[in-house]
C-alpha cells in the first residue's frame, strides 16, 4: 500500500510540475534587431542636361567706380541635370548644376525568432529520491528533460 501511495504521489508531482511549466510559457517572443544600411554614391554620372530657360538677375558690379549701388541685369541660363543609378534618380536644377554626392540611409527593424532552448541538460540535482529503503533526500548529478 505504501508503494502505491508513493507512486501516486510521484505521478501527481510530475503532473503538477508539467502543468506549472506549461502555464509559465507565454506567447512567442521575438527579438527585434535594428539594421542600418548606408549607401554612398560620390560624383554620380549625369545622364542628360535639359534647358529650363533663363532668369534675369540684378547683380552688383565688382569694379564699381561711380557708386556703391551700381548693378547690372544679367540673364542666367537655368538647367536641369538628371543623374541616375541603381535604385535612385536625382534631379538638380540651377546654373551649371552638378550633383556632388548622394547618401541613402535605410533603417530596417528585423524580427528574429527566439532561439530554441535545449531540451536535455545535465546538472546538479537535490531533492527526494525513491530508493530501496524508501523516500530519502539526495544530492547528485542527473539528466533533466525540459517539457
Amino acid at each position: 500500500m505504501r508503494t502505491l501511495c508513493v507512486a501516486l504521489l510521484w505521478t501527481a508531482s510530475v503532473f503538477v510540475a508539467y502543468m506549472c511549466g506549461r502555464c509559465g510559457q507565454r506567447g512567442v517572443v521575438t527579438m527585434t534587431e535594428r539594421w542600418t544600411d548606408t549607401v554612398r554614391v560620390t560624383r554620380p554620372e549625369t545622364i542628360y542636361v535639359r534647358q529650363l530657360g533663363s532668369r534675369q538677375v540684378r547683380l552688383p558690379l565688382a569694379d564699381s567706380v561711380v557708386h556703391d549701388g551700381d548693378s547690372v541685369d544679367v540673364e542666367i541660363p537655368v538647367e536641369q541635370a538628371v543623374s541616375e543609378g541603381e535604385g535612385y534618380r536625382a534631379y538638380v536644377s540651377g546654373y551649371r548644376p552638378r550633383l556632388d554626392s548622394l547618401v541613402f540611409v535605410r533603417t530596417e527593424n528585423i524580427a528574429l525568432p527566439p532561439a530554441r532552448q535545449k531540451r536535455w541538460s545535465v546538472g546538479v540535482q537535490a531533492g527526494y529520491g525513491l530508493t530501496p529503503r524508501g523516500l530519502q533526500p539526495y544530492i547528485g548529478v542527473g539528466i533533466a528533460f525540459r517539457l
